[in-house]
């Protein structure tokens, strides 16, 4: 009888704990299917070269983004690449660059593209690059 009267009294309470713990772990299973985060390259505007290898290179130009860029454009200078969730830091918002090396490929003086990781565990992967002058 003493339990009869706990669950009527503390029902609502009860359903609520159910509730905030069925709602957590969904909030943690969504956590666990991002696999890989989107980095745009976006270099400060003060940079004289901005496509140049080094800065190209330079993982705190890389910058989280919700879309790649597109590969319809002739493919010139840095845009974007997909990093592992692993490869990341900061809950995703950076590039870990203990973990990830950016390859570069040459288009022209002073002017360079995101190249394929040729890692033989990808480090990040869907480089996609822009047209320097649209």
């Amino acid at each position: 009888m003493k339990t009869l009267n706990f669950i009527k009294k503390y029902a609502m309470a009860i359903v609520a704990g159910i509730a905030i713990m069925g709602f957590s772990s969904f909030k943690l299973y969504q956590k666990e299917t991002l696999t890989d985060v989107v980095f745009r390259y976006q270099p400060p505007g003060s940079l004289t070269d901005p496509y140049d290898e080094s800065n190209v290179k330079n993982t705190a130009y890389w910058v989280k983004d919700n879309e790649v860029c597109s590969e319809l454009a002739p493919q010139e200078v840095a845009c974007s690449i997909q990093v592992p969730l692993g490869n990341t830091m900061n809950s995703g918002n950076n590039i870990d660059p203990s973990k990830v090396t950016i390859e570069t490929s040459f288009h022209s003086t002073k002017n360079y593209g995101v190249a394929p990781s040729t890692a033989l565990t990808p480090k990040y992967t869907n480089p996609i690059n822009r047209q320097l002058h649209p």
